[in-house]
């Protein structure tokens, strides 16, 4: 299948002085169509919730159908396209910057991005009789609550952005991920910082140095902590890197990976197809704006 990519625009976009923040819902119908028209890609997560018939999620790699009461999670920068293969049909689709759920707390504890980075591109929740009234009430008061202006209802529907990723997040970590995290030595969670502002040239031992460990105690707890190798977590940031350099510049392929970090091209596309299933050529094809 062959789909043409296209930039989403943000329709909402409140800036001040000291933050930016970025919430979306949106509540509609789709008619019945074939084929679909295109992919889009955004630097948001979507969460979109199927009220009432089938909804069609198409993925590179795959195609999901969403049933009643069932939701998908995206991550930031991962190409999809929606469609419905229902006459009756009626979905809730809910976007959001990753910041919108940082926790700030008295003791130090990850950031947002660590556990996205945890996460894959997309997850599909066919969620349990158990959950269903909870989690659809907390879809259908963040489209009642979504407003521009009114304060009131912006608390709500960052309250219900935090339960809903609060799900995904508890959904998906594995048990032995969380309870690992709830004593992590202030050294790590400064390391993830470091290791932020230093993404394209940080390394396995001057990220050691940064913590005044030998480098062999520090990968080990690392991995231990994290649940992810310090090589990985290192490659996952780069890559993150890049989808945003291949969508928002016309810099060439070899220059985005020496801009992120790679060694050279040939290892960036090694790296870049483990993790995305599939080249960095592919993924800019289908997600450059015509």
């Amino acid at each position: 299948m062959n789909l043409d990519a296209i930039n989403e625009k943000r329709t909402f976009h409140l800036t001040d002085e000291q933050v930016g923040v970025y919430m979306e819902c949106l509540r509609y119908k789709m008619k019945k169509k074939a084929p679909i028209s295109a992919y889009h890609y955004h630097d948001n997560i979507e969460l979109l919730f199927c009220i009432e018939g089938e909804i069609v999620v198409t993925l590179p790699s795959e195609r999901i159908i969403l049933n009643a009461g069932d939701f998908i999670y995206l991550a930031p920068n991962t190409p999809h396209a929606t469609s419905s293969i229902s006459d009756t049909n009626e979905h809730i689709c809910i976007k959001f910057l990753p910041e919108i759920i940082s926790v700030p707390a008295s003791r130090k504890i990850p950031p947002a991005s660590h556990y996205i980075l945890n996460l894959d591109d997309y997850k599909v929740f066919r969620v349990p009789d158990k959950d269903r009234n909870y989690i659809s009430n907390l879809f259908v008061s963040s489209s009642v609550n979504y407003s521009h202006t009114d304060y009131f209802k912006r608390l709500i529907f960052r309250a219900n952005i935090m339960l809903l990723m609060s799900y995904v997040f508890s959904n998906s970590i594995t048990v032995e991920s969380k309870s690992s995290q709830k004593n992590i030595p202030s050294v790590f969670l400064n390391v993830l910082k470091y290791i932020d502002e230093n993404t394209a040239t940080i390394s396995l031992e001057e990220a050691a140095d940064y913590c005044s460990l030998s480098y062999s105690y520090f990968s080990r707890t690392f991995k231990s902590i994290f649940k992810i190798s310090f090589s990985n977590y290192v490659i996952k940031k780069r890559i993150s890197n890049s989808l945003k350099l291949m969508q928002e510049t016309n810099l060439s392929l070899n220059d985005i990976a020496l801009e992120c970090g790679f060694a050279n091209l040939s290892h960036f596309i090694k790296c870049f197809s483990a993790e995305k299933g599939m080249t960095p050529k592919q993924f800019r094809a289908i997600t450059t704006p015509k």
